[in-house]
């Protein structure tokens, strides 16, 4: 049996439709999942505690289980104890989600 040109834009033609109703289908039905910016997950909030301040800041003496390192110049924090054996790490960001930068190279400032 030969195809004609006919048949075979046909079936690109069937094909493309089948594809698209496919996608519109599974997109009403909830199976597709969109992700917005509202589904970013916080998984913990920070705050800045100011060392040199004139007032004394009390800070716990226990450990937070969290460690902080520099990658590609961004400050990643991670879980210090990870008993799932994947090394998750989380960008921190401030309260606009602009990435807070780091450097290995800067002395630490003189208090």
């Amino acid at each position: 049996m030969k195809l004609t040109e006919r048949d075979i834009k046909v079936a690109i033609v069937a094909a493309l439709v089948a594809f698209v109703v496919s996608v519109v289908l599974l997109d009403m039905k909830g199976y597709i999942k969109h992700v917005g910016s509202d589904d970013a997950a916080v998984v913990e909030e920070f705050k800045l505690v100011v060392v040199g301040a004139a007032e004394v800041t009390r800070v716990s003496s226990k450990s937070s289980n969290k460690e902080a390192f520099c990658a590609d110049g961004h400050l990643l924090l991670r879980p210090q104890k990870n008993n799932s054996g994947n090394d998750v790490a989380g960008l921190l960001v401030d309260a606009k989600n602009r990435a807070i930068l780091c450097s290995t190279e800067l002395p630490a400032p003189g208090l």
